[in-house]
């Protein structure tokens, strides 16, 4: 697996110091001008007139319909565009992050990005253990979203299917709630525990991306380390 945990990539210290007109643009990966993007969050939004509303619909179709997938595969920088990432219909965190991000700004929510590592404790009881002794994720990624003047994050990383199958808590959308992932699954036992904060971006920082395609021969090892041991999350 990629160790993004060697990178040193920090955003902005505050969310309040993002610029929320950027916060607004189309980009290299927010390719929400994209034609397929604007069809899908037409269909998304069809009939819904509250920017919370839009906001939540947006939030359970990236949730449940971009399906979760620790180890996808990857071809190219093209995989970091939310257009293509919803083509591919499933990605890892900083995928999901980015096409939930560029809906948001294509119904004029302003949206930016923030990492942070994680203990995800459940990898610590699989064979995930022999690649990430520490349980660690580094630099998970997430989306936030400017609503009433507040910069709210918005972590719609697992899907429901995933969470009824390995009995996790399930994420769900709340007017004006942060949504982070559960720190205990359904028995009880811990799950996700953040460690470090590394701030907050306006658009995703190519660096993570140019780390992945410098190793990817490692990312591909990881891959078929996932999928010969069934381990896909």
């Amino acid at each position: 697996m990629t160790d993004f945990s060697e990178l040193n990539i920090s955003g902005l210290p505050d969310a309040g110091r993002l610029d929320v007109e950027s916060c607004l643009k189309a980009d290299e990966f927010m390719d929400f001008d994209h034609s397929d993007i604007q069809f899908k969050v037409q269909e998304i939004s069809n009939g819904i007139e509250d920017l919370w509303d839009k906001a939540k619909a947006i939030y359970y179709f990236v949730r449940d319909e971009i399906v979760y997938d620790f180890a996808p595969l990857i071809r190219d920088s093209d995989n970091w565009k939310a257009s293509v990432i919803l083509k591919e219909g499933r990605g890892f965190c900083h995928q999901k992050s980015i096409l939930q991000t560029a809906l948001y700004r294509a119904v004029g929510i302003p949206s930016a990005l923030t990492y942070h590592d994680a203990i995800d404790y459940p990898l610590l009881e699989t064979r995930y253990k022999e690649r990430i002794p520490d349980g660690v994720l580094s630099y998970h990624g997430l989306s936030l979203i400017y609503m009433d003047n507040t910069w709210i994050r918005q972590d719609a990383t697992l899907d429901a299917g995933l969470c009824y199958r390995r009995g996790y808590c399930i994420t769900d959308f709340e007017r004006g709630k942060e949504i982070l992932l559960p720190e205990k699954i359904k028995n009880g036992k811990p799950h996700f525990k953040i460690q470090k904060e590394h701030g907050y971006f306006e658009s995703f920082d190519p660096r993570f991306r140019d780390s992945l395609l410098a190793h990817l021969s490692a990312w591909n090892a990881w891959r078929s380390f996932v999928k010969k041991e069934h381990l896909s999350m």
